[in-house]
């Protein structure tokens, strides 16, 4: 999901740079100090996600666990997302440096947008592991209909892109409900006050 440097046009990269620096800062003043262990923790849950890569038919889907990390961090997730893009975009020329902003609000923006869900308690309705299915889906799921509207709007010839991407991560969006639910099953099982601390 990665946008590469000189996909987006000037004007599309500029506006989306100048609000994740604003989240960004909303992000850092949101962080107590007892939550940077666990923003260090979930940046590195990201970069390393995704290297995790998974063969579907004739490409690849990768995780990016957006969907926990914001079901733990809320509004404070852009700050941690943001440096493992800045990692991945200058270490291992993941995306692109003129295109990080759009990168961070395609990634940071669903996990925060899954985490208001969460806490309206629109997922209450489900059973508790269709409800961590549904963080994982979502994270993804968010993530999809951004980057397509971001191709949509930064160039017109990007329109069938736009919605071929939408087709081709609904996979992804599967898996990385299934990979959610595993995972947080796990830390019920291993550390129940986590989740009940975070109220997810």
């Amino acid at each position: 999901m990665h946008i590469s440097d000189g996909v987006l046009s000037v004007q599309v990269a500029t506006t989306l740079g100048v609000v994740s620096i604003g989240m960004c800062a909303y992000s850092l003043k949101k962080i107590k100090n007892k939550d940077i262990s666990l923003c260090a923790a979930m940046s590195a849950l990201f970069f390393i996600a995704s290297f995790i890569h998974i063969p579907l038919g004739p490409t690849q889907i990768h995780l990016i666990l957006v969907g926990v990390i914001g079901a733990f961090l809320g509004s404070m997730s852009f700050l941690p997302i943001s440096i493992a893009l800045i990692l991945q975009a200058t270490l291992l020329g993941y995306g692109g440096l003129t295109s990080l902003g759009a990168n961070i609000i395609v990634m940071a923006l669903p996990a925060y947008l899954t985490y208001i869900i969460l806490k309206l308690g629109i997922l209450k309705r489900f059973s508790q592991k269709i409800k961590f299915f549904m963080i994982g889906f979502l994270g993804v799921f968010f993530a999809t209909i951004l980057l397509a509207l971001v191709l949509l709007f930064a160039k017109s010839e990007y329109a069938i892109a736009s919605y071929a991407v939408i087709a081709a991560n609904i996979p992804a969006m599967i898996l990385e409900g299934i990979i959610t639910l595993f995972l947080l099953m796990y830390i019920k099982k291993s550390m129940p006050s986590l989740l009940k601390e975070y109220n997810i």
